[in-house]
This record gives structure tokens, C-alpha cells and sequence, in this order.
């Protein structure tokens, strides 16, 4: 979901701003991130081929048919970087997000956040041009800052302590990890737990929430995640797209991270002290992530300066900028 989620930012400023058609090549017809797709309005070509395979073939039919001038590529499967060679050679620019494999170098443009991996990266044989920072990531236009206006910093109050949210699916059940490490915390909170539109754990969730002894609000699927994360004092995301739209919007995180990538990315949060890195999951105990809330929790003049550099960072007009660079660049 994270990934249909930038993309979709990223079709929006396309379609909208630089009035480029837009059209997604993806599997799963049926899927949730499909859903999301055709309740934007955009055609879907359904990708048919087993994901253990090269489907650059397939691929290529698709842009042809479509007449496309850029292919737009994020993905993390088996299409390899001779099948984006072949379809760069058949004109068609080569647009790469966030990718660490070797399909990046036939990439005309390729786009990456602020992750210390992307300077240990081999780049030999490159023609492209790469741009990362904070000013390339892809979130939707609901999270474009216009100033600095987090509630730790101003007379309004925020209506949730907590804000838990772990992704689009959280197969690992790390939402209700987060929940058991929130219980370590003696004051009652506000906790507001969202579970995006692919969660399929809601029985184990719920014995997570009628355990809790703090005050638990669940959101399904909410229409917009922003207004939430803005009424938050602090914030406990698995890393990914979410870290980054807490920052653009102000608020303090504790990142949980799924793999050791994630907690290598998440640590250019740290480093700017825009967020925390608690640890990857199944390799930290609740205690361990309950400390890094606690100490946030009970410092405001922290979130408070934490919240100012996660704003500061990140403005939230990454799709923007990088639509504006495709368009060009066709």
C-alpha cells in the first residue's frame, strides 16, 4: 500500500499539474491497492505474469499499447534491469523509485528519500541523472506543509496522545505489539489505532484493544490520514511512507522497522533528530519501545523541537517536483 500510495501522488501531480494521461501496470486486480487505483479514476492494465518472473515483455506490450513516453517503475519483484535497457532503448524514458537493485542504472531518472544506502550504491555504468533527499519523497498533496503549526508549539491542545499506525496490511502484527508496549506507560492515554484497507488481523487485534487499559479509538481505512496525524502529539509508524508524512506533518515519531533496510533508512531521522528509531520488530521486546514513547511523552519541550525539524525537513512537495522533472524529461 505504501507503494501504490506515492505512486498515486505522483500520478495526481502528473495528471493534474502537468496534464500528462496516466495509466498503472500492476497485479492483483482485486487487491486493495487496485481499489485505491480505480476510485482515483486511473486505467489499470493487470500485470499476469507468475511474480517470480521477468514480465518485461508484458510490460513493453503495455507501454506500447499505451503509447507511453515514460514508464514509471517501483516495484520490488523479478523485472529485470535488461527488460528496462530494451524498453529504454524502444524510447520509452525510464522513471525509477526507491530502487536498490541494478534496474536503477537503466533508469533516465531516478528518485530516492534521504537513506545513507543510496551513497553505498554501485553506479557504475549509469547514464541517468539521480536525485535524493527529503525533497524527493512522494506523498500526497494533503500532507504539503505551508509552515510550521504542530499544537506542542501553539495554545491548542492535541485530541490523541498516541497515534498507532503500522502500514496499509502489517501481516507481522505489529500494531498489536505497539499496543502491548503502550500498556507499559501507567498514565491512561488517547490512543487512536488506524489499520489501512489490506489489514486481515482483526481478531488478534481485537483482544489487543479490550486489553488495553488506556482509552483506544480504532479507524479504519480513514479517507485522509493527515487531519489525524496533525491532532497527535506523538506517533508510533512502522517505517515507510507513513514515517515520512508524519514528518511533513510535525509530528514526533518512534519508528518500528520491519527489517534492517528499514531501521538504515529510518536512522536519517534520527540523525537529524527529526524522529527515533526504536529497533527492528522481533528483535526488540515491548519494554524496549516503550521507553523511547515514555521519555517523548513526558518531555514536550522535545516533541516540541523534534516536531520543528520534521517540518523543517520535509514540505511535503516531493510529487510535485519530481512530475515537473518527467514532464520534462518527455
Amino acid at each position: 500500500m505504501g507503494h501504490t500510495s506515492r505512486c498515486l501522488a505522483l500520478a495526481d501531480e502528473l495528471r493534474e499539474r502537468e496534464c500528462c494521461t496516466v495509466t498503472f501496470a500492476m497485479r492483483g486486480g482485486e487487491t486493495a491497492g487496485a481499489a485505491a487505483i480505480r476510485g482515483a479514476g486511473y486505467a489499470m492494465n493487470e500485470i499476469v505474469a507468475d511474480p517470480s518472473a521477468d514480465y518485461g515483455d508484458e510490460l513493453m506490450t503495455v507501454a506500447s499499447s499505451r503509447r507511453a513516453a515514460a514508464i514509471v517503475v517501483d516495484v520490488r519483484d523479478a523485472l529485470s534491469r535488461a527488460s528496462l535497457d530494451a524498453t529504454r532503448g524502444r524510447g520509452h524514458r525510464i522513471v525509477s523509485i526507491d530502487d536498490a537493485t541494478d534496474r536503477r542504472l537503466a533508469a533516465d531518472l531516478a528518485f530516492y528519500p534521504p537513506v545513507p544506502q543510496v551513497g553505498e550504491m554501485n553506479w557504475h555504468g549509469f547514464t541517468g541523472h539521480c536525485y535524493a533527499g527529503w525533497e524527493w519523497v512522494l506523498l500526497k498533496r494533503e500532507f504539503v506543509s505551508e509552515g510550521f503549526t504542530t499544537p506542542e508549539l501553539n495554545d491548542s491542545s492535541p485530541a490523541i496522545d498516541v497515534l498507532i499506525t503500522m502500514g496499509g496490511s502489517d501481516p507481522a502484527g505489529m500494531t498489536e505489539f505497539a499496543l502491548a508496549a503502550l500498556d507499559l506507560l501507567p498514565a491512561p492515554l488517547a490512543l487512536s489505532v488506524v489499520v489501512g484497507p489490506a489489514f486481515a488481523r482483526a481478531d488478534a487485534l481485537s483482544r489487543g484493544l479490550g486489553s488495553s487499559h488506556h482509552a483506544v479509538r480504532l479507524i479504519r481505512a480513514p479517507a485522509s490520514l493527515a487531519p489525524l496525524m496533525r491532532a497527535s502529539r506523538l506517533a508510533v509508524a512502522s517505517f515507510g511512507v507513513s514515517a515520512y508524512e508524519l514528518a511533513a506533518c510535525g509530528v514526533p515519531a518512534v519508528h518500528l522497522c520491519l527489517t534492517d533496510d528499514h531501521a538504515r533508512s529510518s536512522s536519517a531521522f534520527d540523525k537529524e533528530g527529526a524522529a527515533t528509531t526504536a529497533g527492528v520488530f522481533g528483535r526488540i521486546s515491548a519494554r524496549e519501545l516503550a521507553d523511547p514513547i515514555r521519555r517523548l511523552m513526558s518531555r514536550a519541550g522535545e516533541r516540541g523541537v523534534m516536531a520543528r525539524r520534521a517540518s523543517q525537513l520535509m514540505d511535503g512537495r516531493g510529487a510535485e517536483r519530481v512530475a515537473a522533472l518527467v514532464a520534462a524529461a518527455i
